[in-house]
């Protein structure tokens, strides 16, 4: 099954192919799996210069059906020439002449846009790189929805790449509503991977063969694997995406997330009740906060509680909330993270009914 890619009109697999794991594996293996991948009616494939030699693999595994496929990599420098540098080198190393799609990777806070967006900076190489035939279309990606809102409505970007999954939602808000509106296509990442603390760490881990046995998960997804893939994959499905992007490691996960996206054709009332979650005032891990005078990590600490209250993950919370440098009672409430707040939430509040979850 295929989805436009917003304006571009890239009709792209609706389960699409996330390169960074193939690094791990050998050179022939990894070809089997992306051309396993490709056979499978998958043909939208991301990945970046820094995912080790993932690129040099994907080039030789697509090379006699290279016009088949969408592929798009990443810059993450900061300055033109650099990021001009990372497209010729993608290019070489993908064994191709022309990249459908390059991305601005990593676009996390307000000062990385505006240094990518001002003269000299990897925009203007992007957009130097298309004038001369060697880019289609120019991408952005980061984990802050509400930073890549602001770089899309710039119009500079045709697609956006942006974690999106059960346990992370923020995205939903208002990214993939105005992305929509503005013909910007979508492209989930990490459909298996959550924010624990400050990094983004795995809900399952990265690659489908790493799917966690937590029990608090076990029962919000499914008892076995195959389970938990087709949950996690068909919630993000029943998004405004174009493509779900997952880390691939063997042919046979592969073929399981391939035959979900082959048979996908909508989901079920029960699914839609399911799915919904009220998620009320809640965070949207902005980071706008911080930091923090007694150092807690109030975005965590709000994170997990929404884990334990919205979604019932109560023993998983509490042990991710043990894990935290500073506890949430550490509080003075000196209310500086609530002047800070863009959404004006009680984070004081917030705070003091986290202690009582997440503390006895």
């Amino acid at each position: 099954m295929k989805r436009l890619l917003g304006r571009t009109g890239l009709e792209v697999s609706i389960i699409g192919f996330g390169g960074t794991w193939i690094s791990e594996l050998s050179f022939e293996e990894a070809k089997r799996v992306v051309r396993r991948a490709y056979e499978l009616g998958i043909n939208y494939f991301d990945t970046a210069k820094l995912d080790g030699d993932s690129e040099e693999k994907l080039g030789a595994a697509l090379k006699d059906v290279r016009d088949n496929c969408v592929i798009a990599t990443k810059t993450a420098s900061r300055t033109g020439g650099e990021a001009y540098d990372d497209i010729k080198c993608s290019l070489r190393r993908l064994g191709i002449d022309r990249l459908d799609i390059i991305q601005l990777h990593g676009i996390d806070d307000d000062k990385t846009l505006l240094k990518a967006l001002r003269p000299g900076g990897s925009l203007e190489a992007c957009k130097k790189a298309r004038s001369e035939g060697f880019v289609d279309f120019i991408g952005v990606t980061g984990h802050k929805p509400h930073v890549l809102a602001k770089a899309i409505k710039t119009q500079e970007f045709d697609m956006v790449l942006v974690p999106i999954n059960y346990l992370t939602r923020q995205a939903l808000e208002e990214l993939v509503p105005l992305a929509k509106e503005l013909g910007v296509g979508i492209a989930a990442m990490k459909p298996f991977s959550a924010k624990t603390s400050n990094l983004i760490t795995c809900l399952y881990r990265p690659s489908l063969s790493l799917l966690s046995d937590e029990p608090d998960l076990r029962h919000l997804l499914g008892d076995d694997i195959a389970s938990r893939v087709r949950v996690a994959l068909r919630f993000v499905l029943a998004q405004d995406v174009s493509t779900v992007v997952a880390g691939f490691k063997s042919t046979q996960e592969v073929e399981l997330a391939a035959e979900v996206g082959n048979s996908y054709n909508g989901i079920t009332e029960e699914e839609k009740a399911s799915f919904n979650a009220k998620l009320g005032n809640y965070c949207r891990d902005c980071g706008l906060c911080m930091p923090c005078p007694e150092n807690i990590n109030i975005p965590a600490v709000l994170r997990f509680h929404m884990f334990h209250e919205v979604f019932n993950l109560k023993n998983w919370a509490r042990r991710l909330y043990k894990g935290l440098e500073t506890p949430a009672s550490a509080c003075t409430k000196c209310g500086e993270c609530e002047k800070k707040c863009p959404y004006n939430l009680p984070v004081k509040l917030m705070l003091e009914k986290a202690i009582l979850d997440l503390e006895t």
